[in-house]
């Protein structure tokens, strides 16, 4: 070992010191040469005998980091085998050897490959070479022999040591340093892991593994035969999913008290398929902690108990409510009623029945869908419940009608008033736009209600006599509630039987279309330019129905959809045979669509199969809807609008200045004309605001390129008045009034 001349210098200098100490055994007289060279020898004898003792200090060092590293290589807990790169034995550490079985000499020069169970060797085989080259990341699980030939589960990971130079014959060449681990327990516990996998997929008990905050992580199939949910569509989200609304805050409350205290919970709860279906299950949660008392999981397990429901007195319950609303349905509401009655009659108490009818419900579930429908109906429920007492019975008694029972008043005086009060809340609270997964939708509702004794002393009488006041409440312009009266029992009759006629009119042919006029007000002399289409009914006993009489029934009962689509097939068709009759005036045909027909799917389709039909060209088609329809539907409207508009056909808005009149909305829908209704007609002559009013509507037409068409004209004044104004169109009585195809014959010569 060299060293550097600053090490020698310093020896020197200690050897020097030291030699100072010793006695002078020098001669004097000796010459002084001698004496350095003397002095020079000495000098080196001391370093020489200094080197030694470092050198031997320095073995001693040695020595003892080998012994350490041979007693931490032996003594790891971790076998260390060194092997070549043919796999043979070069170096094993007494952890191996006690593995195996086997002392040092057993092993050495030996191949692992003998070590190896006979199954594994080809896993050996295959992988060493990659192995040896590239140890690094990698890892061969295999199982070795022990001295019993009896299997031990290990791993095997290494690091490659390349020779070193100078190196004992050991290290003169590559090398590969493996650890060997066993991985017996962690063998058993995976294969624990794999049979408690098994167990949870193929359990007939429905089982849901959930995170702390009850994300749903994993379940098995049994779940999804039970929901419907596979696993896609619910990991991720919560238990949230299933349920059914039945179970109130307090339950799931007591619930989580239970589970967090005693760190299990279990019952019976009601939930919901994934096709909307309720079902019964029994359910345990348990609670699962980490090695620190910290929540890690939850596991939920059920079994679907429906069946077993139905064969139990519980079901009965079941049997009593709406499942949609959770409200009592029909059963459970004359069972109230009935029990209602008897205590009144018991204590000499007034009760109140109510019977509530939606305004506009089937429109909903025509253009938003019935789940929109459901919303409405289960958001409704809520709040009809909000407006009364616990001890009052809210009801669904079918489709959108209610039935409210409130009871225990103690005079006829007190029943009305409360009555009205909460007739009144119920419309102000329902008159609330109500938000349908991002839809707003406006709706009200119709109340009719009865009093007990007043108005009848049984189930079936207080119903229908609320529903008698309903339907008046309808007639009155809804959105209002009706008191039940004597003379409402005949309306109710008279509309009832209505209604069962108006099922027969069609199929008995006892529909007829009448036409009114529309006259170029700005032609001298006037010219007939179209008509518009009306429809009556001539009743086989009753002779010619008002439509204010009969329409809003059709409405409500969904028959308007196919009298509408006779209406525009006859009308287009007798347009077409005026046209073939040399009457090249005429210009328009106009046609009505309700708010039911017109939001129709298959409208546009059932249009375009009309014209073909009748060989009447587009053009002369227009199409008349209200502000109402185009504000409640505006999105679907401007679409059927915009088909409608590229067939050629026109649109008129009707009684324009009734409803919304936003002008921000009119500029938004493709139209072609207006008509100012004609309660601004009337007395146009004579009102300063209706003509201003007319004033500003022609004004608007007029900057947008719209026609005008102004409804109701009755004399020469308000035409002439109208036609200065700069209206270009106009009807009524004053050129004719409506008449059928036949009746009008003679009224084209005199607009010729």
């Amino acid at each position: 070992m060299k060293k550097n001349p600053a090490d020698i210098d310093d020896l020197r200098h200690e050897a020097e010191s030291l030699i100072n100490f010793e006695p002078n055994h020098l001669d004097a007289d000796l010459p002084l040469d001698l004496q350095t060279l003397f002095h020079e020898l000495n000098v080196h004898q001391i370093e020489l005998r200094m080197q030694n003792e470092q050198l031997v200090e320095a073995q001693q060092q040695l020595i003892a980091s080998r012994n350490d590293f041979i007693t931490l290589f032996d003594l790891a807990p971790v076998g260390f085998l060194r092997l070549d790169e043919k796999g043979r034995i070069l170096q094993s550490n007494q952890t191996v050897q006690e593995m195996l079985g086997k002392s040092h000499s057993e092993l050495r020069d030996k191949f692992l490959a003998a070590f190896i169970h006979a199954d594994d060797l080809s896993i050996f085989n295959a992988r060493y070479n990659a192995f040896y080259k590239k140890p690094e990341g990698k890892q061969i699980e295999l199982r070795v022999l022990d001295m019993h030939k009896k299997p031990i589960y290990v791993e095997l990971s290494g690091r490659l040591i390349k020779k070193q130079a100078g190196a004992s014959v050991d290290f003169n060449h590559d090398c590969l340093l493996v650890n060997i681990i066993t991985i017996g327990e962690r063998k058993k516990m995976e294969e624990q892991l794999k049979l408690a996998a098994k167990v949870f997929e193929h359990s007939q008990e429905s089982i849901m593994i959930t995170a702390p905050d009850t994300t749903i992580l994993k379940i098995n199939f049994a779940f999804t035969a039970v929901t419907g949910y596979k696993p896609a569509e619910v990991i991720g989200r919560t238990p949230k999913i299933l349920s059914s609304g039945r179970q109130s805050p307090e339950f799931y409350r007591d619930m989580w008290q239970k589970i967090n205290k005693e760190g299990c919970w279990q019952g019976e709860i009601w939930n919901r398929r994934k096709n909307g279906d309720l079902y019964a299950e029994w359910l345990s949660i348990c609670r699962i902690n980490d090695k620190f008392g910290r929540v890690s999981h939850y596991i939920g397990i059920f079994s679907d108990i429906t069946l077993r429901k139905l064969n139990e007195k519980q079901i009965e319950q079941l049997a009593y409510f709406d499942p949609l609303t959770e409200l009592p349905n029909r059963a459970l509401l004359n069972d109230r009623l009935k029990q209602g009655i008897v205590q009144a009659v018991r204590h000499k108490l007034w009760l109140s029945v109510f019977f509530l009818d939606l305004d506009r419900f089937k429109i909903l579930n025509d253009t938003l869908g019935h789940f929109a429908g459901d919303l409405l109906l289960q958001n409704v429920a809520k709040r009809l419940k909000s407006c009364v007492r616990e001890s009052d019975t809210v009801a669904r008694f079918g489709g959108d009608e209610f039935v409210i029972l409130l009871t225990d008043f103690v005079d006829e005086q007190s029943a009305a008033l409360h009555s009205a009060e909460i007739a009144k809340k119920i419309l102000d609270v329902l008159s609330q736009p109500f938000d349908l997964s991002g839809n707003q939708f406006i709706t009200s509702t119709s109340i009719g209600f009865t009093l007990f004794p007043k108005d009848g002393s049984s189930v079936d009488e207080l119903i229908k006599n609320a529903d008698a006041a309903m339907y008046h409440a309808k007639a009155s312009g809804r959105n209002n509630y009706q008191y039940f009266s004597d003379n409402m029992r005949s309306e109710a009759l008279t509309r009832s039987t209505l209604e069962n006629d108006l099922h027969h009119a069609l199929p008995n042919h006892e529909f007829i279309v009448y036409y009114q006029p529309l006259i170029d007000l700005q032609t001298t002399p006037n010219q007939i330019i179209g008509f518009e289409a009306l429809l009556r009914w001539n009743h086989p006993r009753k002779g010619l129905i008002s439509p204010d009489d009969f329409i809003p029934i059709a409405e409500e009962t969904g028959m308007i959809v196919a009298i509408g689509e006779w209406v525009l097939k006859s009308a287009c068709k007798q347009f077409k045979i005026w046209r073939d009759q040399d009457q090249p005036q005429l210009k328009k045909i106009c046609v009505n669509l309700s708010a039911r027909q017109f939001l129709q799917n298959d409208l546009v389709h059932s249009i375009r199969q009309c014209l073909d039909s009748t060989g009447l060209d587009a053009r002369f088609l227009e199409i008349e809807i209200t502000e109402t329809v185009m504000m409640q539907h505006m999105s679907a409207v401007i679409r059927i609008l915009q088909q409608l508009m590229q067939m050629g056909i026109t649109v008129s808005l009707d009684d324009f200045g009734t409803g919304y009149s936003s002008l921000t909305y009119l500029k938004k829908f493709p139209i072609n004309s207006i008509k100012i209704d004609r309660s601004f007609v009337r007395d146009i002559l004579n009102d300063p605001d209706d003509k201003v009013i007319v004033h500003s509507i022609i004004s608007i037409a007029r900057h947008m390129r719209l026609d005008i068409i102004a409804e109701g004209i009755e004399n020469k004044e308000q035409a002439t008045y109208l036609m200065q104004a700069g209206c270009r169109f106009g009807q009524g009585f004053l050129y004719s009034k409506p008449l059928p195809a036949d009746g009008l014959i003679d009224l084209f010569p005199m607009f010729d």
